[in-house]
Order: structure tokens, then sequence, then C-alpha cells
């Protein structure tokens, strides 16, 4: 039984940590509506705020297109017809669309966005729906095109397609043939060992790939085949029916940009003033809006009333983009900048989900909403999780440890525990040997030095061969107390991989197919019963 003991993980971007932690200077500065004690402050807000986002029944009637497509199960249908009531709010949070669904964290992404958006409409009393937004407008193929696997005979494993774009189109319009597909397939099943699991979960992965033409659409057939049940809707971003609803949004973006780019500055600079690092660097001349040119996504700059790429082989007045925005909105997408601002005019959000390195860069946007008269949502931390297999914790157990000392002390508990198998004591003799003879030169030269001072170069550098000679026994003496405690020491290697791979947190590595594979296609059910914590508490999952 799961009793969702803590894994204190660092957080590395100190302003998350401090939003995370409650700092109420933080809180205050940064972001606009404290997480635990000003959700009845931001459903008012939301409520006045109705007449200013997009149309509710027409984002309900472009989602369920979507859903039809990728995510058809009646329980998100349901979501969808109860998105249509004015007092419906909804829990967002978001990834690119990987490999696979790409590493761990996705699923306890979408997994925190259902339980939040749960817990929440229990408390308000109001439907809360949960809404996962995949971020396919990205171009970045080769941050999505591979996941990592853990296999018992060859360790850490990347699994990727061998193709890929060569230029800046964004993910959801590169089409995957069914061959890469295959091949991504194989690679599982060369991979993996086999199990009473394995071939109904390849032939699932088969089905729900070879009906996607993209990365996003396979990720998102994926999550849906998962959460649809319990609610959860999908969108892409680069939908272009969706992007029909977001073209008013692209005109204000344009025509705010002045005030927008001088939102972003201000608080940037507030951010250094006070010591934090800018986690999204950007231009401060850059308009964060992306305008499809011949297929390709253009990072489009702003000065004085032009907007241009940066090698300038590309212009527009701000008419001339306003009328694009208003003919073909399908051809703008979003950056980090202004993506939470169409998050909020398309969505009712009372918070958005995020990871770490999200929340510190969203504290960079505060100000951007507020030039387009809008309230940054709650931020809710994402939870976290580790999972711990039972042949894991039994050796975590016959080497008295915690999951913390592989995540933390690895090397010093290793090395603390061959060093209590060394029933020699090799490293205090090689230490007292090396103390006598560095004694006895010493003694020697000083003499030598004193008397025949013509030696005492020579005798510095026999000295030392003497030094390097008893290092390098001592040496070979400890790997032959390695190689004696073989055994021992792949156990401990097992733990790292498994528990902290690559010098990081799991979730961070390894694809769910990993416990599928092992425990059958419902094996994140058990996180589902995990309790709502709203401070993103690293928890471990035992399996």
């Amino acid at each position: 039984m799961t009793t969702w003991d803590t894994l204190p993980v660092p957080v590395s971007q100190q302003l998350s940590r401090l939003y995370i932690e409650r700092d109420p200077v933080v809180v205050e500065q940064f972001y606009e509506f404290h997480p635990d004690e000003d959700w009845h402050k931001r459903v008012s807000w939301i409520d006045e705020a109705a007449h200013m986002r997009a149309d509710r029944f027409e984002l309900v009637k472009v989602l369920k297109q979507y859903q039809q497509k990728v995510n058809n199960h009646p329980e998100a249908m349901r979501s969808l017809e109860r998105l249509q009531d004015s007092q419906a709010l909804v829990v967002v949070g978001g990834q690119q669309g990987g490999l696979l669904a790409g590493p761990l964290l996705v699923v306890y992404k979408a997994i925190s966005i259902i339980r939040m958006a749960q817990e929440a409409e229990r408390r308000l009393e109001r439907p809360v729906i949960p809404v996962f937004w995949l971020a396919g407008e990205d171009h970045d193929f080769d941050e999505v095109n591979h996941t990592y696997m853990l296999s018992s005979q060859s360790g850490i494993q990347r699994i990727r397609l061998e193709q890929s774009p060569s230029g800046r189109q964004p993910v959801s319009h590169y089409h995957v043939d069914e061959s890469e597909w295959d091949a991504v397939v194989g690679q599982l099943e060369e991979l993996l060992p086999a199990t009473e699991f394995k071939a109904p979960m390849l032939e699932r992965y088969r089905m729900i790939m070879q009906e996607s033409s993209s990365l996003t659409e396979a990720c998102a057939r994926l999550l849906g085949d998962m959460f649809g049940e319990m609610g959860l809707v999908l969108l892409d971003s680069a939908d272009e029916n969706m992007r029909a609803l977001e073209g008013p949004m692209f005109k204000s973006i344009i025509q705010q940009q002045d005030a927008l780019q001088k939102a972003y500055a201000h608080s940037e600079q507030r951010m250094k003033a006070a010591g934090y690092p800018i986690q999204a660097e950007h231009a401060e001349e850059s308009a964060n809006l992306f305008v499809l040119e011949q297929g390709e996504r253009v990072l489009l700059m702003h000065q004085d009333g032009v907007f241009a790429d940066r090698k300038q082989t590309i212009q527009y007045s701000q008419a001339q983009l306003e009328q694009l925005a208003e003919q073909h909105p399908e051809r703008f997408s979003n950056n980090v900048m202004t993506r939470p601002l169409m998050q909020e005019y398309l969505f009712p959000v009372l918070a958005t989900v995020l990871g770490a390195g999200e929340i510190a860069y969203w504290a960079q946007t505060k100000e951007a909403f507020h030039a387009l008269a809008m309230k940054m949502p709650i931020i809710w931390p994402r939870m976290a999780f580790t999972c711990v297999e039972g042949t894991l914790q039994k050796l975590l157990n016959k080497y008295e440890l915690q999951v913390e000392h592989i995540c933390n002390q690895y090397e010093a508990k290793r090395d603390e525990w061959l060093t209590s198998q060394d029933e020699l004591k090799l490293d205090d003799r090689f230490g007292q040997l090396r103390g006598d003879v560095e004694h006895q030169y010493a003694e020697l030269l000083s003499v030598l030095n004193q008397s025949l001072p013509t030696l005492g170069k020579l005798g510095d550098m026999n000295r030392d061969k003497v030094l390097e000679q008893i290092d390098y026994l001592h040496n070979r003496a400890q790997d032959a107390l390695k190689k004696q405690h073989e055994s021992g020491l792949r156990q401990w290697e097992r733990l790292k991989l498994a528990l902290w791979p690559l010098d990081r947190p799991q979730e961070r590595v390894f694809n769910m197919a990993l416990y599928e594979n092992r425990y059958g296609a419902d094996w994140y059910k058990v996180i589902m019963d995990a309790p709502v914590v709203w401070q993103g508490e690293h928890r471990l999952v035992s399996m």
C-alpha cells in the first residue's frame, strides 16, 4: 500500500521555490492570486471578465470536433457539455506532445489537472473542467522526437524517430509515416522484457500511432485513451479550427505591441533587480508572435510600427498584420510569453498547473496580462512522483537506504558501503604506509639537503615515485575489492539507474511504457488515488 512519502527534490529555480513556499513578497510582486487563499477572488474576476473571452459555445464546438478525432469518450464529451454552463471554470496545463507522450511528468501533469479540477469543483460547488493543452504549434522537433527506456541488459536507452523536418514547421504539421511508427514499436519490442502485458501494449501503441498523422496527434490519442474516461479535454494549439477563434486575440496582441513590450521589459527589470534570473530569454524587440511563411514558423520583431523577421526578409505594417490575423489566423502562433494570454482569452481559467521552470517564466507575464486588461490565473505546481517497485524497495532495505540517499548522496553512500566491506582496511593500511614513507623521506631529505644539497631534487623525485607506486598498488587493491563485490555494486547501480537516471528525477527521463509493460495498461491509476497537494511535493509511489 502506498503511503505517499515525500522525496526532498530541490527546486533549482529560486523564484519558483519561493512561490511554492508561498513567500508573500514573491506572490504579491510577481504573481496575481495567492494559490491557497484567493480562489473566490479569482472566480469573481472570471465572472466579471466573461465578455472579454472567446464565445464559450464556439469554443465548445471546436473542442468537440477535436475530441471526436482523438478523444471520443463519453466523459470527455460530458465535460464539454458542462463547459457550456456560464458557471463552468477550467483547470488547464499543457506540454508538447512527445513520442509515446514523452516523459512520465506528462502523465503526472494530466493527473494533476484532473485531480485538482475535481477538488476545486468540490470546494467551489461549480463545474470545473480539466483541460490539457498540447503545444503542437512549437517547432522544436528534437525536443519531442525521443524518449527513454530502462533495459536490464543495456541500461538507459533512447528510442527516437529517425526522420525529422528540415525546417521550422510546427510539430503538428510534420507528417510521421507508418514505417517510422513501426520502427518505434520495433525498438520497444527489442528493449523491453517479455511480460504478459507486452503484446497488448505494443498492439495498442501500434494502433494509436497508425491512426495518427503527427507526434501531437499520437500523444493526444494516447492521453485520450488513458484519461478520456476521467473527463479530460484535449486541445492542440495548432488546430486550425481553434486558430479561427483566436484571431481577435492575435489582433489585440498586434495592436498592443508597444504596451506589451514595455510590460515584459519592466517585469524582467524588476526580476533582475530582485536578484532572480530570467527563465525565458527573449529579445526586447520581439513581438512574441510567430507567423507561418511557406509552412515554416518565423518569429516576428516589432520596431517603429513595423513587424519583420530578424533578417528583414519579410515585413508587415501593423495594418497589414492585423488584416492577416483577421483573414488567416491559422498562420499565427504564440511563443511562451503570449501563450498564457491566449489561454486566458479562450478559457475561464481558474488555475493553471505548471512545472517549476514554467512557474519561473510566468512571473515575466504578469504585467503583460495587465496590458491587455487581464489578470494572471492562480498557479498550482504540478504534482510530482517517483515510482518505487518492490524489487527496488527490497534493495533499499538490504542496504539500509532511503530513496533520497540515491538521489542526493549516492556516491558517498555507495563508497561508505564498499568501505564497510573491506575487512583488510585497505584505506587505513595504505594511508599509514604513505604517511610512514613521507615521514621517513622527510627525515632523509632533510639530512641530504644539509650535507649533500645536490641530491635534494633527486630525492624529491625519488620520494614521489615511491608514493606513486604506493598509490598505484592502493588503486589496484581497491579495484580487486570492487570486483570481489561486483554483484553488490551492480545492485547499487540498478538503484541509481531506476530512481535517479541521468542524475535527474525519474519522471523527467523514463517513458510510461516502462511501467505499462510491467503492470498493465492501468498502471497509473494507483497514482490517481494520490491525495491532492498544492505545493508540488514530490511523492513516492509503491508499485
